[in-house]
């Protein structure tokens, strides 16, 4: 784990705030602790009023570093307070890393790079521990529908941040029919999932290139690319793939190749726990480290190259308000695939007579495949009725364009629709209303898959004037979240209550992303 930890007491600075362009002012510095929560680094309060200052200050923090990296990493030189290491450890022997890696030993009194050093000679080394960061590759499964496997990727980027592990991207995934009903149930599922090439919904190569960002280092450009970043590799193979109605054991399964399989290690019970990311962190750090130290116990002499941490899939295994501006870094940063772009660039220049003309947008969480969600509020006249409320509390009215997504025309119900358009002009709630089949030549979208013809409903309706969507759909959710992170006001957006569902507080603490 290469970046994201720290000692107790010690903090790792990962960004420089400066003043506005050309001021050589420091005004503070953004750190990332052990716990994986975003503060200022201690001593960054001074602000150089001036260049000579400011080339003062530099020269002593450099000076400083050199001291902090001599002591803690070389392992060699202690400060002029502090005791010398003893002799007789690695070359490469690093105190900060074996007091991270092994937290518990701060309970037994042992808190400096001496006692560290004196403890893994008596004990460590014979007990295998680990003394140096480890090479991390995170793999993980990206489940169901478009935004779920959203939520997926954002998890995982997130932690493999914090951890300064290297990124595994998986395959994404699409399913057969909206008109089947979905189950974790085996007897009761009827939807089909198969993998796809990621860059059917993700812009793959722009993510690689930019090499996504540790926390929010990238809103500063004096940080260079290499010290923003972290590696990303592509997806390894799309089969074998894992069976996603039971996503809470859905590990990468993919060929080995040249990965040893003796150095893999699993991330258990992660599926929906919404859990703080120090504490997912932490989980994560024993998995590895407890691996690593299994192995070294067994042969001293062992190599580590890496150590592969596996999680099953990762929706909503991330409480995202536990660290919110890593997270919409995160969020920000996962571009969707340019392609799906320039296709809601059409619709929307056509519904609108190239910008021209305003409209609103409304997911219709009224497909077969959410009958469940109906049965539980009371039936469908329950949900319709709650579509029409938030709709006029957002402002929809009767002399502007609707724009419509659904799956409903994925799967043949053009009379179902008509009658859905007819009821909403009839109710006042819009003048017309559109949907992508109107624009989009039907040939061009039978070359899309379920997923995508949903993504090109997105980035539609994240244009649109006002947006109702439907409170318990993570499609919906999200697109309120997304539309933030683009600047629209949280007020042009409503959801119809769901809370009889009961996911309320999960999508809010999980869910969040600005």
């Amino acid at each position: 784990m290469s970046a994201g930890g720290s000692a107790a007491g010690v903090t790792a600075v990962i960004a420089t705030v400066r003043g506005s362009s050309g001021s050589s002012k420091v005004q503070a510095q953004l750190a990332l602790g052990r716990s994986g929560r975003l503060g200022i680094a201690p001593g960054t309060a001074a602000t150089p009023r001036s260049r000579p200052a400011a080339l003062r200050e530099a020269a002593k923090q450099r000076q400083r570093q050199q001291q902090q990296q001599q002591q803690l990493h070389a392992g060699r030189e202690g400060g002029p307070d502090e005791e010398p290491l003893p002799t007789g450890l690695p070359p490469d022997f690093d105190a900060q890393v074996y007091l991270l890696y092994h937290p518990e030993l701060k309970q037994q009194g042992i808190d400096s790079p001496a006692a560290a050093a004196r403890h893994y000679l008596a004990k460590g080394r014979a007990e295998g521990r680990p003394y140096k960061r480890l090479r991390v590759l995170l793999r993980y499964t990206a489940c169901t529908g478009l935004i779920n496997q959203h939520y997926s990727h954002i998890a995982a980027f997130t932690l493999a941040a914090a951890l300064g592990a290297e990124l595994v991207l998986p395959p994404a995934v699409c399913r057969d029919s909206f008109a089947h009903y979905f189950s974790v149930y085996k007897e009761k599922n009827e939807v089909q999932w198969s993998p796809v090439p990621l860059d059917a919904l993700l812009d793959v190569d722009g993510i690689i290139a930019y090499c996504l960002p540790i926390s929010t280092a990238a809103l500063f450009h004096s940080i260079p690319r290499a010290e923003r970043g972290m590696a990303v590799h592509r997806t390894p193979a799309l089969k074998p793939f894992p069976d996603l109605t039971q996503p809470e054991v859905a590990f990468p399964r993919y060929p080995a190749g040249d990965l040893d399989p003796n150095l893999v290690v699993r991330l258990e019970d992660v599926y929906l726990k919404a859990l703080d990311l120090g504490e997912l962190m932490d989980r994560a750090r024993q998995a590895v480290v407890g691996h690593a130290r299994g192995i070294r116990k067994d042969d001293l002499e062992a190599e580590l190259p890496y150590v592969v941490l596996d999680l099953p899939c990762s929706f909503f295994s991330l409480r995202s308000l536990s660290n919110l501006p890593m997270v919409t870094e995160v969020a920000r940063s996962l571009a969707f695939a340019p392609r799906l772009h320039a296709m809601a660039d059409r619709v929307v220049a056509a519904l609108t007579d190239g910008g021209r003309l305003p409209f609103n947008g409304v997911h219709l969480r009224v497909e077969k495949d959410a009958r469940d969600w109906a049965s539980i509020m009371g039936g469908t006249q329950v949900v319709w009725s709650g579509y029409l409320k938030t709709m006029r509390a957002v402002g929809f009215n009767s002399s502007t364009r609707l724009y419509a997504a659904s799956g409903m025309l994925t799967y043949g119900a053009s009379d179902e629709m008509a009658r859905v358009k007819n009821y909403l002009i009839r109710t006042g709630l819009c003048s017309e209303v559109h949907h992508k089949e109107q624009y989009i030549p039907q040939k061009e979208l039978e070359a899309l898959n379920s997923e995508q013809k949903a993504l090109l409903d997105f980035l539609v309706l994240a244009r649109a004037d006002r947006f109702a969507g439907f409170g318990s759909s993570t499609f919906s959710f999200y697109l309120r979240e997304y539309r933030a992170l683009q600047g629209i006001a949280r007020k042009s957006s409503g959801l119809v209550d769901a809370s009889i569902i009961g996911t309320d507080s999960l999508f809010h603490s999980a869910g969040t992303v600005v």
